[in-house]
């Protein structure tokens, strides 16, 4: 038999933008570390892979029944439910309810963050329309279903009231708060502008205004005003950015 080598193999993964990483949630960050022949190195490696495409399947049908029932509901029995499997598996993948909400958050960021990065692709001739195309298309991933952005809020909610879980509330901002960060570093880039603020701050302000639009719209229904809003932000948020030179002047 080959020579044992040490493979280190993390606990808990989920994918963020097509990227896996730990979450840094409630989920356990420890690591499991097995002495392991080649042989057996290689179908470790295979298990592993299963075991990843398997929760993401479960989190497709976690994220289905808290659309459609919401996160009380989401328990590990009703997920295994609806994902037509044992509970037995379900428990394999996620230790309880949970990790299983830890999951699911991770996946309802990536919206926002992908709208970020699509919103890059439209950046127009000037900052405010770049601006305004980014502001929009991160509304446009928020509104795309009402149930699905209900279920963000549920999430923080729920976190916030559980003990050991308000760590995924705090990760779902930071995950928001890199994704505009980097759209709006590369908009004022892309049309010669620098900010005469802190990018962080302008960051933060601006998650807070589309957060502020997306409770409102959820109550009132109110498309187009919603649109309105966002448009009026993007025009104030203008006003934070200068010519490359002047904005030099200002920082310094």
């Amino acid at each position: 038999m080959s020579e044992g080598v040490a493979v280190a193999v993390p606990a808990q993964f989920v994918h963020v933008v097509g990227i896996r990483r730990e979450w840094t949630g409630r989920a356990s960050s420890s690591t499991l570390t097995r002495t392991l022949g080649a042989d057996d190195d290689a179908g470790m490696a295979s298990r592993r892979m299963d075991k990843l495409e398997r929760r993401e399947q479960l989190v497709d049908a976690a994220l289905r029944v808290a659309e459609d029932e919401g996160i009380p509901a989401m328990t590990v029995r009703r997920v295994a439910e609806a994902a037509d499997v044992s509970l037995g598996l379900v428990h394999y993948c996620f230790r309880d309810k949970d990790d299983l909400v830890s999951a699911v958050a991770a996946r309802a960021v990536e919206q926002l963050e992908r709208a970020g990065i699509d919103a890059l692709a439209q950046v127009g001739d000037t900052l405010l329309e770049a601006l305004q195309a980014g502001v929009r298309g991160m509304w446009a991933a928020s509104s795309s279903s009402r149930r699905r952005q209900l279920v963000t809020y549920e999430i923080t909610t729920h976190s916030l009231r559980t003990d050991g879980m308000h760590a995924v509330a705090v990760d779902q901002y930071k995950i928001g708060q890199m994704a505009v960060e980097q759209f709006l570093t590369q908009a004022a880039d892309a049309t010669g502008h620098g900010w005469t603020r802190p990018v962080e701050d302008l960051a933060g302000m601006t998650l807070a205004v589309i957060d502020g639009v997306c409770l409102r719209w959820l109550v009132d229904g109110d498309q187009e005003g919603a649109l309105a809003r966002l448009d009026g932000f993007a025009e104030t948020l203008a006003r934070d950015a200068a010519p490359v030179a002047d904005a030099r002047a200002e920082v310094s």
